[in-house]
This record gives C-alpha cells, sequence and structure tokens, in this order.
C-alpha cells in the first residue's frame, strides 16, 4: 500500500536526482534532463507558489516517485506523475493517481483534472484508463504526439477503490 505526502523543500535533491534518472527522462513528455540551477528555480517555484502541488509517492516511508498538479486555470489542472523503474508494474502508479486526484480536489475547486501521455507510453495510458480516466480532446493542452485524458470531479474515484 503507498500513501502520499506533500513535498517540501527538503525533497529538492532527491527530485532532481529523479529528473535526472534515464528511467524518467525516456518516459517524459521532453526526453531530457533538467540543469541544477533551472531545478532549483523550478522546484522553489513548485512549493513556494500557488499554480502547482507535488506530493511524494511512498512506498511505507520510502519515497519512490511524485505526483504532481499544475493549475491551467481556475476550472482546470494538468497531472504529472511517475515511479521509480524498481517500483512500476505492481499497480501503484493507478493508486497514486487515484490518491493524488483525490487529494487536488480536495485542496483545489477544480473542475477537471488533463493528463497528457506520450502515445508511445502505453503503461502510462493504461494507468490513467484504470484511474477513471477518459480519454478527450482538450485544446491547447497536451503537446503534440500525446494522448489526452480527463477525469471530472464528479466521476473521482475514492483512492482506495479496487484496481481494475
Amino acid at each position: 500500500m503507498i500513501s502520499l505526502r506533500p513535498a517540501t523543500i527538503t525533497d529538492r535533491g532527491m527530485v532532481f536526482r529523479w529528473r535526472s534518472d534515464p528511467f524518467v527522462v525516456a518516459q517524459g513528455s521532453f526526453h531530457r534532463g533538467v540543469e541544477w540551477e533551472e531545478h532549483q528555480a523550478w522546484f522553489e517555484k513548485t512549493i513556494l507558489g500557488n499554480s502547482r502541488r507535488m506530493f511524494i509517492v511512498l512506498d511505507q516511508r520510502n519515497p519512490i516517485g511524485q505526483i504532481r498538479f499544475d493549475r491551467k486555470d481556475q476550472r482546470e489542472c494538468v497531472v504529472s506523475v511517475y515511479l521509480l523503474q524498481a517500483f512500476t508494474g505492481r499497480g501503484w502508479g493507478v493508486q497514486a493517481i487515484r490518491m493524488g486526484c483525490a487529494a487536488i480536489f480536495e485542496v483545489w475547486d477544480v473542475d477537471r483534472v488533463i493528463a497528457c501521455v506520450r502515445l508511445d507510453n502505453q503503461p502510462g495510458r493504461s494507468a490513467f484508463l484504470k484511474a477513471e480516466f477518459q480519454e478527450a480532446e482538450v485544446a491547447g493542452v497536451c503537446p503534440v504526439g500525446h494522448y489526452s485524458l480527463t477525469l471530472s470531479r464528479k466521476t473521482v474515484p475514492g483512492p482506495n477503490s479496487p484496481l481494475k
């Protein structure tokens, strides 16, 4: 069973190492790592700003990934999630998505969460579909070469709903 906790400034170095991990980079939308200075500024804005929320995914007390929500506007946000490679394939990504969406719907008064998943990332697409997301065209949000999937506040499953 996994859990989530809000990211803190002390997670900055750990998340930087994750963002530089070849597996995470290969699965990401932009296929690139980041420099430390770029990461520091981004992470500080993440922790201190109002337009992004990040949660650390835990296996017991061990950090194994992150789920992040970027506010697009007052009614929508975009989700990004990854687990370290050693922790994939166990259904924990689906659980993290469900738990993260339940948490963000408590924190923000948004109507829907949008996921952008690369066309060649079938495990990612499958995880979002298992978490009750629906494929939908969302103009101007996802880069070319990505699926657009959405979850409405009305259809959010409980964080411990059975996996499909």
